[in-house]
């Protein structure tokens, strides 16, 4: 019966590490196609912009508020790509706890209950080397 419950709980474990590592992937996806579409919507507005001086050069026009409505919208789309940049560095700068079993080495998370390698059940904080430490991803 130990064995079974065992396993339960291990595979718990790994059910649960699997719906984090989605979830993380998930997220880096969603960060990754905000500045994708950040970066096409500010080449959107260079262009606009860029055809609307052509235009007005060709003709011998000139239309100096047209032009700074036009330079507005490529700035406040810079600001927006930057604000989404700047997002996406903040959570990648993200740090996580993490400790050490005693039995193999191994780095696991600091809410570990099981190691990852080995299956040691951590008891108490004594069953980790060095206790908690913090680590960049």
């Amino acid at each position: 019966m130990l064995d079974f419950e065992f396993l339960k709980q291990s595979a718990s474990v790994l059910a649960d590490a699997a719906v984090k590592t989605t979830k993380d992937l998930t997220d880096k996806g969603k960060h990754k196609m905000d500045v994708l579409a950040a970066e096409r919507h500010l080449a959107k507005t260079q262009r606009q912009l860029g055809a609307l001086v052509y235009s007005l050069h060709k003709n011998g026009e000139s239309n100096d508020q047209l032009v700074k409505k036009y330079l507005q919208a490529v700035a406040q789309a810079e600001e927006q790509l930057a604000q989404v940049t700047a997002e996406q560095a903040e959570e990648s700068r993200d740090v996580r706890m993490e400790k050490i079993c005693m039995r193999c080495g191994a780095e696991v998370s600091k809410d570990a209950t099981f190691c990852s390698c080995c299956g040691q059940k951590f008891e108490s904080a004594d069953d980790t080397r060095g206790g908690v430490r913090h680590t960049e991803k």
